[in-house]
């Protein structure tokens, strides 16, 4: 009796005679395995129970073993994007102000975008729950980005949801607006080989790409005009194509705690992963240098995935998948600390983690590792962000290879794409609390006139804050805040109130500031406080504190008589206008000394004549 297509969890033991043969004995000393296990034909890959009712029941991934109700089943989908293109990359773009998250699929001469608005042909069809789990096609797509004829690799969202960065085999990344489908950029590799990973960077303003030369750029949108075929960053390295790329950035709260707070992580198909300091504050020579550390997989590498670490010591667990085994790196040490067998037969061609609900009363959440390769399997693993240890916990078989593989957490929905250029769209169903909407109260009744009073706000209901409105407040008051002084002063000189630009000086002299404002001034910076000195010195309101400004700027910039025209001439008016002002006080006192003597002669003629009557 031959034994190679039992799994190893089952132990025979036979018992053979040479006179008479007598039937072999199974002795079953294993946990329950499931008929998915035997799908796989692999040593091992068994399923437990309730991890293989979960995925069924929640996302149709399996049989069923029970039967759901009609309002909580799963939902499915299938998009036909292309009869002759393989699907090379799924991406689910950040939730937009309509809270739903589109997803981008790469395949063929175009991505093609879906679920753009909460209206779409997708949306509607994984609401709707009276399919009963039946896979829904003839879905449109919404929108379409054209590569120009190239060949589509790649695409990412940035973290906004307003631009979408398409790799092409051409060695292009194509930088797309969201909405409009034009084309902003255009960065051009070198070599013009295939790009097959890109990455956004967390300032939305540069992106992280790697190809088939074994190169990866750093392309700045901000100066793409200048950096269209010269990348701000080349990290170079591998010796053959990458295939995958991965971009971790420390937390700005954690940046310091780290020795490089910027990292990149390219996979190549020379068996290698290495790893990149990207942070623009680091003085390197050139891209050589940048790499920190060289991890060894032992097979061509296909695909990479981060994943959060709850260890103090590590920032970030890089998981990378090649050939059919998954390996965890600590990348500060470079040390492989966990090596999984994932029970594939054929080569892993992506990675995604995804969050599995109902675990116990300790850790409600459980994350999953899932794996899709070539030989039409899925595969489900344990993960441990402590330690980094990865465990297969169930399997799935599907009818068709799995190419790429993509997870929205938002709205609990997996997308698939295969070789045959289809999506394969699962969506978790609501909770068995949920209940289906009530009929709607008859008109005029009392329920009619209460209905939405005890409501409560739901996931993607926007709850405005109570705040009490406060009176904005001015340009200059938010500069005097500040304690910026020179910008103060300008802005409250725009408005050419009087009132205010007086105010803002005293309060500037009760602040000991009027020097500082009025000082580090060009030509055209003070020309506005001279002309308004010039105004409104002479008038009894303002001529204290104008004087005071007056004598401050003839300190600061007498120096400069000479080598202005304009603050020459200012000055001089300046000048003209104060001695005027003096000729007419000096003229005003005159007057007013022949006035009181008028007076007093005439006081003194009065008296007499009062004394003297005739």
């Amino acid at each position: 009796m031959t034994t190679k297509n039992l799994p190893t969890s089952t132990e025979i033991e036979t018992e053979k005679t040479l006179e008479n043969r007598i039937k072999p004995a199974l002795d079953v000393r294993s946990r329950r395995v499931t008929a998915a296990a035997f799908t796989s034909n692999l040593p091992g890959a068994e399923s437990t129970s309730h991890e293989s009712r979960y995925w069924a029941e929640k996302f149709g991934l399996g049989q069923s073993s029970g039967k759901t109700p009609t309002f909580a089943h799963p939902r499915k989908a299938k998009l036909q994007v292309s009869s002759a293109a393989v699907v090379h990359g799924l991406a689910f773009g950040p939730p937009t102000f309509s809270h739903v998250s589109p997803l981008a699929v790469a395949s063929g001469p175009r991505v093609r975008l879906y679920g753009t608005t909460p209206q779409s042909s997708l949306h509607r069809v994984l609401r709707n729950h009276s399919n009963q789990g039946k896979e829904q096609e003839n879905i449109e797509a919404d929108r379409q980005v054209q590569t120009g004829g190239s060949l589509s690799l790649a695409v990412a969202y940035r973290h906004d949801g307003r631009l979408l960065a398409v790799a092409t085999d051409k060695g292009q990344v194509r930088v797309a607006d969201a909405t409009s489908r034009a084309t902003l950029c255009t960065f051009q590799s070198p070599t013009k080989l295939a790009i097959r990973s890109i990455a956004w960077f967390r300032d939305g303003q540069n992106i992280l790409a790697a190809g088939d030369d074994g190169v990866a750029r750093v392309w700045s949108v901000a100066e793409s005009a200048l950096s269209a075929e010269n990348a701000s960053m080349e990290l170079s390295g591998h010796g053959d194509a990458i295939r995958c790329a991965g971009l971790w950035q420390a937390p700005l709260k954690t940046r310091s705690k780290w020795p490089h707070p910027s990292m990149a992580f390219t996979g190549s198909y020379d068996h290698t992963v290495r790893i990149w300091d990207t942070d623009q504050e680091s003085s390197f020579d050139d891209g050589a240098d940048r790499c920190l550390a060289v991890l060894v997989h032992g097979a061509p590498v296909e695909s990479l995935l981060l994943m959060p670490s709850s260890n103090r010591d590590v920032p970030v667990w890089v998981l990378s998948a090649g050939g059919t085994q998954i390996k965890v790196w600590n990348p500060l040490t470079g040390l492989c600390v966990c090596k999984s067998l994932s029970h594939h037969r054929k080569t892993i061609t992506s990675l995604v983690a995804i969050p599995r609900t109902g675990g116990d009363e300790v850790t409600p959440i459980q994350m999953r590792v899932m794996t899709g390769g070539l030989d039409a399997l899925l595969r489900f693993h344990s993960w441990d962000s402590t330690n980094g240890v990865l465990k297969h916990v169930h399997g799935v078989s599907m009818p068709v290879a799995i190419t790429a593989l993509a997870y929205s957490e938002p709205q609990n929905r997996l997308a698939l794409g295969t070789v045959e250029g289809t999506v394969l769209i699962r969506q978790k169903g609501p909770s068995f609390d949920q209940k289906k909407r009530q009929r709607e109260p008859k008109a005029g009744t009392y329920a009619f006139f209460t209905r939405g009073m005890n409501a409560e706000p739901s996931v993607e209901d926007y709850i405005p804050e109570e705040h009490h409105k406060h009176k904005k407040l001015h340009d200059f008051d938010v500069a005097l805040k500040e304690f910026r002084y020179g910008d103060a002063l300008d802005e409250v000189l725009t408005n050419r109130n009087p009132v205010e630009v007086a105010a803002v000086m005293e309060e500037l002299g009760r602040r000991r500031g009027l020097t500082t404002a009025l000082s580090n001034r060009d030509e055209e910076t003070v020309e506005p406080v001279l002309s308004f000195t010039i105004r409104y010195i002479s008038n009894p309101r303002y001529m204290t504190i104008l004087l005071t400004v007056a004598n401050i700027l003839i300190d600061i910039y007498g120096d400069m008589v000479g080598r202005s025209v304009i603050v020459d001439e200012l000055f001089h008016k300046l000048k003209k206008h104060v001695a005027d002002e003096v000729r007419t006080q000096e003229s005003l006192l005159r007057l007013t000394g022949e006035l009181d003597g008028l007076i007093t002669y005439i006081a003194m003629a009065d008296d007499d004549d009062d004394e003297n009557p005739k």
